[in-house]
C-alpha cells in the first residue's frame, strides 16, 4: 500500500519550484520585502512535504511508521500511547495493519490490559511470544522488548472500485455472509469470483493459505485482506507477566514462546559457517 501524500500539496510544490522566467518577465518589479516573503513560503512547502515523506519508512512491501496510526474509534485511553507506538502496514499479498504498543512499566501495562482486550474480536485467538535478543537485522518489529501487537484491518481502507460504479471496501462492517457457522469472523477475506462480495479465507501456519468454503471452486485472485482483530503479547515475565493478568475465557491461546526459545538455543549450538 503506497504511502498517501496530499496531491494538492505536491502540485503546489511543483508550481513553486519550476522555472518562472516567462512568468517573472510579465510581472511588475517586487520590493525586497515581498521577494523575501515569497521565498520563505516556497522554502517551507518543500520542507513540509519532505517531513511527511520521512515520517514513514518503506521496507519492500511494508511501510513502518513510528507512531500509532490506529482508527480514531479505538478507546480514548490509548491516545497517550500513539507517540510511543509503531504502525506496520503490510502491503504484500496479504493486506493488514500491525500496531505495536511498547510498555516500560508493569503497572502501566496492567492498567491498560482490559482496554486492549476490547479490541479483540469475539473468539479471536490470543498469541504469545517471548522477547528475542538480539533482534534480527532488518526486522520490522521490536520483538526485543515487552509489547502488545494488534493485528487489524487496513486503515485507512480505500475501496476497490469497478468500472460500472460498484465499490467493495475492505473494512468493517463486514457482511454476515463471511462468518463461520460458529459466528466467528474469518482471519482474512478475498474478493469473490464475480467481485460482488467477500469470501472467507483462513491461514494455515506458518504462512500457507487454505480456502475452506466448499463453494469456492478455485483460489481467489488478488489481495487477501485481514478481517479479524487479534492480539499478540511479547512476554518478558516482568512487565508483561501472565501470572498477574486475566486471560479472556473461551479464547484460543497460541503459545509460541517455547518454540522460539528452542530455536534460539539450537542456533547457538550450531557451529559457525566460517
Amino acid at each position: 500500500m503506497p504511502a498517501h501524500v496530499d496531491r494538492s500539496g505536491l502540485k503546489l510544490l511543483l508550481q513553486l519550484t519550476e522555472p518562472r522566467s516567462s512568468f517573472a518577465a510579465e510581472q511588475p518589479v517586487m520590493s525586497k520585502e515581498r521577494r523575501r516573503k515569497m521565498w520563505k513560503k516556497s522554502t517551507i512547502m518543500p520542507l513540509a512535504v519532505m517531513t511527511v515523506l520521512a515520517s514513514s519508512i518503506c521496507f519492500g512491501m511494508a511501510i513502518v511508521s513510528e507512531a500509532g496510526k490506529w482508527p480514531d474509534s479505538w478507546p480514548k485511553e490509548l491516545e497517550p500511547y500513539r507517540k510511543k507506538a509503531k504502525t506496520i502496514q503490510i502491503a504484500s499479498g496479504i493486506q493488514e495493519n500491525v500496531y505495536e504498543i511498547r510498555f516500560e512499566e508493569r503497572e502501566e501495562f496492567e492498567k491498560l490490559w482490559p482496554i486492549i482486550l476490547k479490541l479483540k474480536d469475539k473468539m479471536a485467538p490470543l498469541r504469545l511470544r517471548s522477547i528475542q535478543k538480539p533482534i534480527k537485522k532488518g526486522a520490522l518489529s521490536d520483538g526485543d522488548k515487552p509489547l502488545v501487537r494488534v493485528y487489524s484491518h487496513v486503515h485507512p481502507a480505500r475501496p476497490i472500485r469497478y468500472a460500472d460504479g460498484r465499490e467493495l471496501r475492505p473494512a468493517p462492517p463486514w457482511p454476515d455472509s463471511i462468518k463461520w457457522s460458529t459466528g466467528e469472523l474469518p482471519e482474512y477475506v478475498a474478493r469473490s469470483e464475480d467481485g460482488n462480495t467477500w469470501i472467507p479465507v483462513e491461514r494455515d501456519e506458518p504462512r500457507d493459505l487454505v480456502w475452506i468454503p466448499d463453494a469456492v471452486r478455485k483460489p481467489p485472485r488478488g489481495f487477501i485482506y485481514r478481517v479479524r482483530t487479534e492480539i499478540e503479547l511479547v512476554v518478558d515475565g516482568t512487565i508483561i507477566d501472565l501470572n498477574r493478568i486475566l486471560l479472556p475465557p473461551d479464547t484460543p491461546i497460541i503459545d509460541r514462546r517455547f518454540q522460539e526459545r528452542a530455536a534460539v538455543h539450537n542456533e547457538a549450538l550450531e557451529p559457525d559457517a566460517d
